[in-house]
């Protein structure tokens, strides 16, 4: 009997821990490995959701994609974004945050009100910078003309239409950013500054020998997740330009998108997001290969 229970015992603690673990496991297979599967599946075939017969393709779709203008006009655009928006996070969130973690008074308010736009709905947020972007009565518009420009319809002309969805992308990702340094530059100790000071260092020796290569973990993920976001960028530029004005605004997520719901060619548009998600894993890779080397989580 008592062999028994210490058999029962050592079931129990043995399958404990999997059974813990089982609930995450299986809602990550059902949310995300098998849509996975699925959508690689269907990138193989003439997929459409109408038709009852899916035609097989092997690597047609992926192949069709190398000689698609329009994939590669979605591709530019989605670099030319994330590389205009990334850097503009990086370096906004941390102005703001080490602003903020300088005994500057009524800090709680302007943690707030920065991190405002994180929390308000990219639609109510679309819809707010039409209305400054407006070429009659925009606020945007009032400003620019206050110091000699011209009215331009900025969302529907080619020249502008990226620049300025780019400034509401950073306008709603600085706060984000500002969190993860504020928390990473409360996480440095004060006797380092202090000890600095006493050997006569000023506020920019402070910064550059101590701040910023104790900040390059927050910076590494910063870096990383805000390339993934924006090369994923989809509702504000489909509620503020719709890919326009001429495509000068269309990313790869709205090509797929079109392309699916628009077009209804499912597997064409599956084969065009593992390719972004290709994009999206070698710029990560190369990222952390270049930049992950002195960083430590110690």
């Amino acid at each position: 009997m008592q062999e028994a229970s210490r058999i029962l015992y050592r079931v129990q603690r043995q399958s404990a821990p999997y059974l813990f673990v089982a609930p995450a496991v299986i809602f990550y297979l059902i949310v995300t490995v098998i849509p996975m599967v699925m959508g690689f599946w269907m990138s193989l075939h003439r997929w459409n959701i109408i038709g009852r017969r899916q035609i097989w393709l092997g690597l047609g779709n992926y192949v069709a994609l190398f000689h698609d203008p329009s994939f590669w006009r979605s591709l530019y655009n989605s670099l030319v974004y994330a590389a205009g928006v990334v850097p503009a996070e990086l370096v906004g969130g941390l102005l703001v945050a080490v602003l903020l973690n300088s005994g500057l008074r009524l800090r709680t308010f302007y943690r707030l009100i920065y991190y405002l736009p994180v929390i308000t709905p990219v639609a109510v947020a679309a819809v707010i910078w039409r209305w400054i972007y407006d070429p009659y009565y925009g606020i945007f518009t009032w400003a620019v003309r206050t110091v000699g420009l011209g009215p331009r319809d900025w969302l529907n002309d080619t020249r502008t239409a990226m620049t300025a969805v780019m400034i509401v992308a950073v306008w709603g990702g600085i706060g984000f950013r500002m969190v993860v340094f504020l928390a990473a530059l409360q996480g440095i100790p004060s006797t380092f500054y202090e000890a600095a000071r006493i050997d006569g260092a000023d506020t920019w020796q402070l910064f550059r020998a101590i701040t910023l290569p104790l900040l390059k973990p927050a910076v590494l993920f910063v870096l990383i997740t805000s390339f993934i976001s924006s090369l994923q960028v989809f509702p504000l530029i489909n509620i503020l330009t719709g890919g326009g004005p001429l495509d000068a605004t269309r990313v790869v997520v709205y090509d797929i998108f079109d392309r699916a719901f628009g077009d209804m060619r499912f597997g064409a548009a599956a084969a065009m997001s593992f390719m972004l998600f290709a994009v999206i894993m070698i710029i990560s890779l190369l990222q952390w290969r270049f930049l992950g080397r002195d960083v430590t989580y110690e």
